[in-house]
């Protein structure tokens, strides 16, 4: 990861913007601050961002549409929610969006920048693969197209990509939510949360025939995950 990666912070709210202005400058990013949906998506005409932080109760323009605008013209480039809204509704409507990762307000400091590292880690990451089949499914790295065999189309999220890379690149083994919450996300696998299962959820409808009766990535109980190519 370059630490002279640059960082497009979306938030309205000028002290919160400031701290992550400042902390995100002492990791060694350069960071870009918006006040509004619509200044952000100027900075994006107009900057070579690798990464962005969003707000969704935004002025104007909410950070849901802001979100769907940014994917539609990238669908690579990590987004990282950053919201006082903590309903699981929220995080869903996100999620579906096009965010890669959720945080809630107010957060552990560190912790954010463990994720925004990670988030950056996987961009790189991840550029560079081609594809990857999982029975009848074919998953393009380049693009971040799922393409079925019977022609359906769908993108996945960056996050998604790496969820999958990762499970490919263990699939000799079973992959525990601990293992998958240090590597993939960044998060200390003794925090509690279902960030994972909703993960694996939402790729196995991509996947699987059948995804209440997965054929590709099976649960294993108690212990994790493992990936049946």
């Amino acid at each position: 990861m370059d630490v002279n990666s640059m960082i497009l912070v979306i938030e309205d709210d000028p002290a919160m913007a400031l701290g992550l202005l400042i902390n995100l400058e002492a990791e060694g990013y350069r960071v870009l601050h918006a006040s509004s949906a619509e200044q952000g998506l100027e900075f994006l005409n107009t900057s070579k961002v690798d990464l962005i932080v969003l707000d969704l109760m935004l002025p104007g323009m909410d950070g849901i549409e802001a979100l769907k605008i940014i994917r539609a013209r990238d669908i690579k480039i990590p987004v990282l929610i950053l919201s006082a809204k903590n309903g699981i509704e929220d995080k869903l409507s996100g999620f579906r969006s096009g965010a890669d990762d959720y945080m809630t307000k107010p957060f552990h400091l560190d912790e954010f920048l463990i994720r925004v590292k990670r988030m950056l880690d996987r961009y790189e990451w991840y550029k560079g693969e081609s594809h990857i089949r999982i029975g009848n499914t074919e998953i393009d790295f380049n693009t971040l197209e799922l393409s079925h065999g019977k022609g359906q189309v769908v993108r996945i999220t960056p996050h998604e990509a790496a969820l999958i890379q990762y499970l490919v690149d263990h699939k000799d083994r079973i992959v525990s939510r601990k293992e998958l919450l240090r590597h993939v996300w960044g998060i200390d696998p003794e925090v509690e949360t279902r960030t994972v299962d909703t993960f694996i959820s939402r790729i196995r409808r991509y996947i699987e025939e059948d995804p209440s009766d997965p054929r590709h990535i099976i649960s294993i109980r108690g212990k994790g995950y493992r990936l049946l190519p």
